[in-house]
């Protein structure tokens, strides 16, 4: 019998061999429901035809537009996930000790008040710092679960995009692990949203605020950094950025005539003197001896406001303004901005595999996104005009799945019960070039498919198909141990993933040679029929036809 290492080095050349040469828009014939489904999904499975059969593709998207944040069968799902724990004793400054530790534990975290784990901002506490850190894995964990498993798999997509979009690094330290949760609950809460109001909650959320240093912000001299990601990665983007154009507001487009059609340098410095004095209660000393409250949530602080005039985007701001006057404007009037219709529109169209629109489907999705801009719905009336354009169907696949939705995507069309023990598919998908909710740089990671088409990606992936169903990885409890039902022999064993990855026909020819097997071969059991059935799905997952949505 072949080894596993000499097949797992036959897989991988088999793999890149089928990928060698893809062109990244790859014309073929495919199914109208799986065009539709991997778009506004994780990956199709057998379940969402079914439903997508029944409804009709206008009926199966507002189904999905309908549903609710909450869902009780998954939350039920993740109330029985099991997440390791595990550090060495130790002692804080004071010499304080901790025991050790190592334990399964639930994923209490997800749902829980802010105010109730600022103990875990407390290093009098003695605590190991995995506690400190533990809210953001459990987050990081539960978005696995719930690609898998959610029936609101548009919900799913879209709180995957906007927290790409407002991306936060959950592990920078601990005060964006200890809130991380709450961020998480924003998002998706406001996924079909306003984006007026999702700008507002994140712009007031603690784990932004930690992030990009805002809590600490205030005047002479303001930070920056929530100013500059807010002009130019939250809102009207890089192509509006005109400092190589400009150097002064006057001479911008626009600006004297009511407002500036993008943004110079003298704007980022404006707009961080705006937000001075958001900051964090959190319970953290203030400069007079007082300390903020303890809520777990936005607290302003308004001795720590600039309150004199500004002048952003050619608009005049009066002094001594209400408290948060000045911050709430600036979010107004860069919602209400015709660039940053433009911007999120070409965003959301390369989130659902459209990365190359024309102009005027991509001006139709902004011009919905601006004129609905007051609207509690916006966003779900932005996708219903990027889903229901006549391009979106004349669009062939020709977007790379990123590594995490490679993995998702695979569970599903296996229908893996994905229950994590541990982290390790984080750690898997960073060979990839994936940190699900821990980039590093507040960009999130690249929605374009030529960043993702290069050598370490896609080996990284190979790699993610490759173990997606071992027993280290931890994320599923063996569910290719049992042979299908029917099921005998490795052509039976073939036929069965072909049909349930949708694959054709023939597909997995090239495997029994591999495995130096015939069809009719009887199955292997237990470990050894796990692993054949996870090379079989790899085999699979790194055809273009998996790999391009």
């Amino acid at each position: 019998m072949i080894t596993r290492r000499d097949f797992h080095t036959g897989l991988a050349t088999m793999a890149l061999a089928s990928l060698a040469g893809v062109k990244l828009s790859v014309a073929r014939e495919t199914r109208e429901d799986d065009l539709f489904l991997n778009r506004l999904t994780f990956g199709a499975n057998a379940a969402n035809r079914k439903e997508f059969s029944r409804l009709g593709m206008r009926g199966w998207v507002e189904q999905q537009l309908a549903m609710p944040a909450q869902d009780q069968a998954l939350a039920d799902r993740l109330g029985k996930v099991r997440l390791l724990i595990e550090y060495e004793k130790g002692r804080t400054e004071e010499g304080k000790p901790w025991a050790a530790l190592s334990e399964y534990r639930s994923l209490g975290y997800l749902g829980k008040d802010p105010a109730e784990m600022l103990h875990l901002l407390d290093f009098d506490e003695p605590l190991d710092f995995s506690e400190r850190d533990r809210p953001a894995y459990e987050v990081i964990v539960a978005s696995l679960v719930r690609a898998v498993h959610a029936p609101a798999q548009l919900r799913e997509v879209m709180t995957q995009f906007w927290h790409e979009h407002f991306s936060v690094n959950s592990t920078k330290d601990e005060v964006t692990a200890v809130f991380f949760p709450s961020y998480d609950r924003i998002i998706r809460k406001h996924a079909f949203g306003n984006f007026r109001t999702l700008l507002g909650e994140v712009a007031k959320s603690p784990a932004m605020l930690a992030y990009l240093n805002n809590d600490t912000s205030r005047a002479s001299p303001a930070n920056e950094n929530y100013a500059r990601e807010l002009l130019e990665l939250h809102t009207l983007g890089q192509d509006n950025y005109f400092n190589d154009l400009y150097d002064n507001w006057k001479t911008v487009p626009g600006a004297l005539d009511g407002m500036a059609r993008g943004y110079i340098d003298q704007d980022v410095y404006e707009v961080a003197r705006a937000f001075s004095g958001w900051s964090i209660g959190d319970g953290r000393e203030l400069d007079d001896g007082s300390y903020a409250p303890q809520t777990g949530r936005f607290h302003y602080i308004d001795r720590w406001h600039d309150p004199y005039q500004k002048r952003i985007l050619g608009i005049e701001f009066p002094t001594n303004s209400a408290p948060m006057a000045d911050g709430n404007r600036v979010l107004d009037m860069l919602a209400a901005h015709p660039g940053t219709a433009d911007f999120i529109a070409a965003k959301m169209l390369r989130c659902l595999g459209i990365e190359t629109p024309g102009q005027s489907y991509h001006q139709h999705v902004a011009d919905v996104f601006h004129s609905q801009r007051n609207a509690p719905d916006q966003i779900a009336q932005t996708l219903r005009a990027i889903i229901f354009h006549d391009e979106f169907t004349a669009t062939s696949p020709g977007k790379m799945r990123r590594p995490f939705e490679f993995l998702a995507a695979i569970y599903r069309a296996a229908e893996t019960e994905v229950s994590p023990r541990t982290d390790a598919f984080q750690w898997m998908l960073q060979q990839a070039g994936w940190r699900q909710h821990q980039v590093n740089p507040p960009t999130g990671h690249s929605e374009h498919s030529v960043d993702w088409a290069n050598t370490a990606a896609l080996n990284g992936m190979i790699r993610v198909a490759l173990e997606s169903h071992s027993e280290w990885f931890e994320a599923e409890a063996g569910s290719l141990r049992t042979p299908p039902k029917g099921v005998n022999n490795f052509g039976g064993l073939a036929s069965h993933w072909e049909h349930r990855m949708n694959a054709p026909t023939g597909a997995l020819d090239g495997v029994f040679e591999a495995f130096e097997v015939e069809p009719d071969t009887p199955l292997w059991d237990g470990e050894d029929l796990e692993w054949v059935s996870n090379g079989m799905i790899a085999v699979l997952a790194v055809t273009p036809d998996f790999m391009f949505r």
